[in-house]
Formats: C-alpha cells, structure tokens, sequence
C-alpha cells in the first residue's frame, strides 16, 4: 500500500472514499485545485496522485511532472465518461477510476499505483527493491499498530480482532515500545 497519497479533487464523495485508506495506514493529503496539487506533488514526493478529472484535465505535461517527482498517477474519470479515464491511460496514467469511486477498489487501485511508483524508483535507481523482507516482530508490530489505531486505542477491542489477550497485547505494546 502507499505510504503517502495526494488526492487533488474538490469532490468531498472522493474524498470520503480515499479517507477509508488512512485506517490502513495511508497517509492522506488533499488538494482541492490543479495548480497547488501540482506544487503539493512537488513538494511532498507522494507516492500516488490521485488526480481527479473535474479539477484540471490531465495532459501529458502533467503526468509527466508528477512522474518526474516520483508519483503514479491515478485518473479519476467523471461519472459515464470512460472516455476521459481512457484518455488518461493514454497519456501515461497507471490507471483510472471512475466515478462513483468504490472505497475496496480504490485502496487495490491505490496499492497497484505504489507498486508501479516504487517500481519506476528503482529502475531508476533511486529507491530499494519493493519487497523487503520483514521480520514476524515487524508484521507483528505493524497489525498491533493497526489494530490499536482502527480501535482507537481501545486495547480490549484490538486484543479481541488479533486473537489474544489484552494482557497479551499489553505486553506486546512494552515490547515493542509502542507510543500510544
């Protein structure tokens, strides 16, 4: 999954759909126009622009811009306009999606773009190979992490979704010096 996500649309139903993606760990910003996309993109280096037809059409210099900082480029297609997202694909999208966008869709869409990003890093020799291998304390780590944010903190709830004990899961949390 992405580690960091731009998304530059006005369209706050999008915007909902790309929220759900922060409750796997995406960290989500959001531009509302073309223009301060474009400099967020630079800025920030995300992984994958989602960049929504209705704020500026996509044209191959932009594509080529957010390339350049090292992004995919996600399209999203007006509602029964396939046309645009084909349009898109052509000018050198990984991708669209249309709209109205599905939240499951969206996050398998938003994973396959950072695979191509990271991808395109390292042929281009800036960036490690995609897979790292982790160790079972990373992974372990990692869904404790996740856990314990979709519960908020709620220990006895995220102890029950990992199938253990709270007193388990406490111990856990001192083990891997969580800072909740």
């Amino acid at each position: 999954m992405a580690e960091r996500l731009l998304l530059v649309s006005a369209d706050d139903a999008v915007a909902f759909a790309a929220g759900a993606l922060v409750e796997q760990g995406v960290e989500l910003l959001r531009e509302r126009d073309g223009s301060t996309g474009l400099a967020a993109a630079l800025r920030v280096r995300p992984d994958v622009v989602m960049w929504d037809e209705d704020a500026v059409a996509v044209d191959r210099p932009l594509v080529a811009r957010l390339h350049a900082s090292g992004a995919a480029v996600l399209a999203i297609a007006p509602a029964g306009d396939a046309a645009a997202g084909v349009r898109a694909l052509q000018l050198g999208a990984e991708q669209f999606i249309a709209k109205p966008v599905d939240p499951e869709y969206l996050a398998a869409a938003v994973a396959r773009a950072a695979d191509a990003s990271r991808w395109r890093r390292v042929a281009e020799g800036g960036g490690e190979e995609p897979h790292q291998p982790r160790t079972l304390a990373q992974v372990e780590r990692e869904q404790i992490e996740r856990a314990l944010r979709h519960h908020r903190g709620n220990r006895t709830r995220a102890a029950r979704e990992l199938g253990i004990s709270r007193a388990t899961l406490i111990n856990k949390i001192r083990v891997y010096a969580l800072d909740l």
